[in-house]
């Protein structure tokens, strides 16, 4: 009786080595790509999403630096995610979230509703759908009355989209962002 108890746990043993995974060293460099939809053949890594020169994680310095003076500051408390900081400019908002407790506000989003402003990759208001399936790829288009929304998603390194809205054929807001908890 014993040994054939031993044998069952030998043999139950063997087979669940099968499913265990090696460790992942965390020193090999990654590349993240938008790519969870099916449809979409291109992609980009995290470090392309921005718009206007701002990219996600930047500080507050940093955006001032690039975009210079706000035409209007907001700051509010977002119960989710904190102290927030709007950073309104003419076409451009970027919204701000504190990095605690360093006191220090890092940008979480982004929306451009001018052609001043342009993704990393030259996508700007104003520019086609075909525009933006060429340099970011295909993807599901969502309808919303006479908007159309094309929204493309990262996961790792953190959850991150890029969402164009169009209306009449023609991009009329760029949203760049994190997803925020």
């Amino acid at each position: 009786m014993l040994r054939e108890i031993s044998l069952a746990i030998a043999t139950a043993t063997i087979s669940l080595t099968g499913f265990i995974q090696s460790p992942v060293d965390a020193n090999i460099p990654a590349k993240y790509q938008i790519a969870q939809n099916p449809h979409q053949v291109k992609g980009i890594t995290i470090e392309r999403l921005g718009i206007g020169g701002v990219k996600l994680d930047m500080s507050e310095a940093q955006v001032r630096k690039i975009l210079g003076k706000p035409v209007k500051v907001e700051n509010q408390f977002m119960p989710a995610i904190g102290k927030v900081r709007t950073l309104k400019y003419r076409g451009i908002s970027i919204d701000l979230a504190e990095d605690f407790p360093e006191n220090k506000f890092t940008v979480y989003q982004i929306k451009a509703t001018s052609n001043k402003y342009a993704t990393l990759d030259g996508v700007k208001v104003g520019d086609s759908p075909s525009k933006i399936t060429r340099t970011y790829g295909n993807t599901d288009a969502y309808k919303e009355g006479n908007l159309t929304r094309l929204s493309y998603s990262i996961e790792n390194p953190s959850p991150a989209g890029l969402n164009f809205t169009l209306e009449k054929g023609k991009i009329t807001e760029i949203l760049c962002f994190y997803l925020m908890n």
